[in-house]
């Protein structure tokens, strides 16, 4: 089967949605001709792979508006146009985005299958502009590809009543939560934990909180700064890059970090007491799923948490300062709740297997053909 995927952007840009796709394609490969394409922006420069086609784009949105929508060049289109008449079957990740767009039409006009994976509902803005135009998008150019796609793909429920609500689908759509790679995600062995703290230069009695994602408001990086402002006897790790810079934030206790390679990001979750994600508008995210499945409790925003309401998370009110400051006050202060999270965790973590969403991507694949 020759598959084509196409993605915003590359793993360089270090996105998790780029990264799923990463872990689909690499499965994928194994078994099928697969070519991924993406937006190939110049801050983010990407190492092709011999069956990678990357489509020349201007990131200005990203760098000036504060929201990621690379903008294809006139000379991406011959380039879509020819893994079109390629392909067998076209596999598209979120509906907004121009370069799936294009995509999206090419396909039908060339009658390939298509399927799309939706990862995420409507995003809060603090603009008021940012939200309108978002709402418009899905109302139009959204509908229209998620409501004549040959098949829907949801990663979490409730981004998928999110739109059940707005639209009507060609077929029933799946639910396919992302995978974790659980080579590389797994709990500590003895002692490892207190290693990679040692490594990291903080003392295991310090508590430790870790953030990793876009330094973006939607992100919650303002109540990030207010609590670690709050309490200077607490260390934080922020990994990311964004329009933010929490290294202006002057604060001793923040050590902020560029993205980091998967390949290295189990230490993170290791050495780390808590992992805090306090953003809105966005599924469930997949540094969350790999930090369950080392052990790390995570610390989300109740809008997120909502997404796996029985997974072993603690919710974070994040319209409430004061509320957040509390709760994690009174859960780093008790030792026996966060040895039954980190447990709870690793357990729950290991229905998250990427073998097996790959193998169920798969078969939606061929029923399509």
């Amino acid at each position: 089967m020759n598959i084509l995927t196409l993605s915003n952007y590359y793993p360089e840009h270090t996105g998790g949605i780029e990264y799923v796709v990463f872990n689909l394609v690499r499965r994928w490969r194994r078994r099928h001709t697969v070519r991924w394409m993406a937006c190939d922006v110049a801050s983010h420069p990407h190492a092709a792979a011999p069956d990678d086609v990357p489509l020349p784009a201007l990131n200005f949105t990203e760098k000036r508006l504060g929201f990621p929508y690379p903008l294809p060049l006139p000379a991406a289109l011959p380039r879509i146009l020819e893994q079109m008449r390629w392909c067998d079957v076209l596999h598209l990740h979120d509906c907004l985005y121009a370069a799936n767009q294009i995509a999206f039409w090419t396909a039908r006009r060339y009658r390939k299958p298509t399927l799309i994976t939706q990862h995420v509902a409507q995003v809060p803005y603090p603009q008021a502009y940012k939200n309108m135009l978002q709402t418009l998008a899905y109302n139009t150019l959204g509908k229209a590809l998620l409501e004549n796609a040959d098949g829907v793909v949801f990663i979490s429920r409730r981004v998928q009543d999110w739109f059940s609500e707005r639209m009507r689908f060609r077929r029933p759509p799946r639910l396919i939560p992302n995978g974790v790679d659980q080579t590389l995600f797994h709990s500590p062995a003895e002692g490892e934990r207190e290693a990679f703290r040692r490594r990291l230069g903080f003392p295991i009695e310090m508590p430790l909180l870790l953030f990793i994602g876009r330094f973006t408001a939607k992100k919650g990086l303002h109540l990030i700064r207010q609590m670690a402002a709050a309490r200077p006897n607490w260390r934080w790790m922020l990994i990311g890059a964004g329009e933010l810079d929490p290294q202006g934030w002057d604060l001793p206790n923040v050590c902020v970090l560029p993205p980091q390679p998967q390949s290295v990001l189990r230490a993170f979750y290791l050495a780390t007491d808590l992992l805090v994600l306090p953003s809105l508008g966005e599924g469930f995210p997949l540094v969350a799923q790999e930090a369950l499945a080392c052990g790390l409790p995570a610390v989300l925003s109740t809008e997120t948490a909502a997404h796996l309401d029985d997974a072993p998370l603690v919710s974070l009110d994040v319209a409430n300062p004061d509320a957040a400051l509390h709760a994690l006050d009174t859960l780093l202060n008790d030792a026996p709740r966060l040895r039954s999270l980190r447990l709870a965790a690793v357990e729950y973590a290991r229905r998250w297997d990427w073998d097996a969403v790959a193998w169920e991507y798969e078969q939606i694949l061929v029923d399509l053909l």
